[in-house]
Order: structure tokens, then sequence, then C-alpha cells
């Protein structure tokens, strides 16, 4: 076939009887392993044979960019093999029945677990360094001061910075602690063969690990409005305003990527 028609139409017509049903995508994909050919493994998100975004051989076909929106990703993905992937993963309920039941512990999950309340933990405590420095460098406005405009809305910036530094600062070692503590117990029980109470603390913690994560989003969001309010403290007069105003619109596509990162969390991974 690839003497009759050429390299770039065989790939044309396995890539178009790829899209005919998981049957044929299973043996386009063998057709790809067995050919070394890139093309033949990204038929979900090819429309035509010029838009192949992960072409590694060749350099005569453009690559589009990346898709930013959240909707593009979504119309990539191959929703129609996502059944199959999970019937394909049954199994794994009889991994964590023989680990619940029977044991003993499955011990690189458990350290996958143990590694991500550590990289809370580390988080809060650079949050913690950044907001302990970030409160003792902001001054306190002089009502003497002849360059300042308004001086009564650079005492309540002051008074606002303190306020949401303070909170910064609780949340954040709220959640350093509360990680650090079920870290060293969960180690400890696991370390002393007590798989059962291994489990037994991560379910009766798990309602204080949903807070201190809170906590922790609390607080970045508190550093960065008392950042946007550091911004009027330190230009003063209308510039010092409108750097206030720019930082607080920035603040605003920074915490929405972050609520769809939640959102999409919450709809893959904890459902």
């Amino acid at each position: 076939a690839q003497f009759i028609f050429g390299p770039r139409s065989f790939d044309d017509s396995l890539v178009a009887m790829a899209r005919k049903g998981p049957l044929a995508r299973l043996v386009v994909a063998s057709l790809a392993l067995a050919f070394s050919s890139s093309r033949l493994l990204c038929f979900h998100a090819c429309r035509t044979p010029s838009t192949c975004s992960t072409e590694l051989t060749g350099g005569h076909r453009a690559v589009e960019p990346i898709p930013k929106s959240p909707k593009a990703w979504r119309k990539a993905l191959p929703h129609d093999a996502v059944p199959v992937r999970q019937f394909l993963h049954l199994h794994r309920y009889l991994q964590i029945w023989r680990v619940h039941w029977i044991g003993p512990e499955n011990l690189d999950r458990a350290g996958l677990r143990v590694t991500g309340m550590d990289t809370y933990a580390i988080v809060a405590s650079v949050l913690l360094q950044v907001i302990t420095g970030f409160y003792g460098s902001v001054p306190e406005p002089d009502d003497t001061d002849e360059r300042l405009k308004y001086p009564n809305l650079h005492r309540l910036m002051y008074e606002g910075q303190m306020i949401f530094a303070s909170v910064s600062v609780v949340c954040s070692t709220y959640t350093m602690v509360m990680f650090l503590l079920c870290k060293i117990y969960s180690v400890m029980a696991l370390g002393m063969y007590k798989d059962v109470s291994y489990d037994l603390f991560q379910a009766a913690t798990g309602r204080f690990r949903l807070r201190a994560f809170w906590s922790l989003i609390i607080a970045m969001h508190s550093f960065l409005v008392s950042f946007a309010m550091n911004l009027f403290t330190r230009i003063k007069g209308n510039r010092g305003l409108c750097f206030f105003f720019v930082g607080m619109m920035g603040i605003i596509p920074v915490v929405y990527d972050w609520q769809i990162i939640y959102q999409i969390a919450e709809k893959y991974v904890y459902n």
C-alpha cells in the first residue's frame, strides 16, 4: 500500500479508518507501534492531514499551537474511549479490597499520599516565610508627609495589609502544622507495622486535611490582596492608586484559573 499510494496517503487512509470505532483504533495503534509512525497515534485530535499537533518526524507539516481554552481540550480528548479504559481498570477495586482487609499496606501508594502531605506543608512553610518578611517590611504611613495625597486612604490601606497579612500567617501556619502532624503519625504507623491503624488514622483525619487545604488557599488569596495593597503604599498618589487597581485586576484571572483546576479535580479525580 505504501508503494502504490505513498507514505502520506497510507497514513491518511489509516487515520480515516481509526475514526470508525474502538476495534479499528486498536488495529491502527498496533500498526503505529510496528512502523514507528507518531502521526497514527494522534488520530483523536487530528482532523486533516496538515494539522497534526504531535508530528515528530519531518518538517513539511505545520504544527498548530496547543489549544488554550478548556473546551478545546475537552473536544480533543477521546471521550468515547473513557468507558473502555474504566472497565479495564476495574481490577483496582480488587487490589483496594485486598489491601484494606488482608494487607499489607501498599507502601508505594502510601508513600505518594505522604509525599502529597509533605508538599502541602512545604508550600505553606515557604508562604509563611514570605509573608513574615512582607509583614515586617510594610511601613506605617506618616500623616505629616506632604507626598501623601490621600492620607486617610493610605491609613486604610495600611490597616488592610496588616489584616490580610495576619490572616495569611495564621492560615499558612495552620496548614503547615496540620499536614506535618498527619505526615509524622502516618509514617510512624507504617514504620511500626500498624497498617490498620494507618488506615483508621487517614479516615479520621480527612476533614482536618480538607480544612488545612482550604486554609492554604485562603492564605494565598490574602497574600495576593495584601501585596496589591502594598503597591499603593509604595507608589504614592494617583499612580499608586492605578497600580493597586491593576494588581487587583491581575488577581482575578489567577483565582479564576485556580477555580478551574478545582473543578477539573472534582470531576476527574474525586468523582
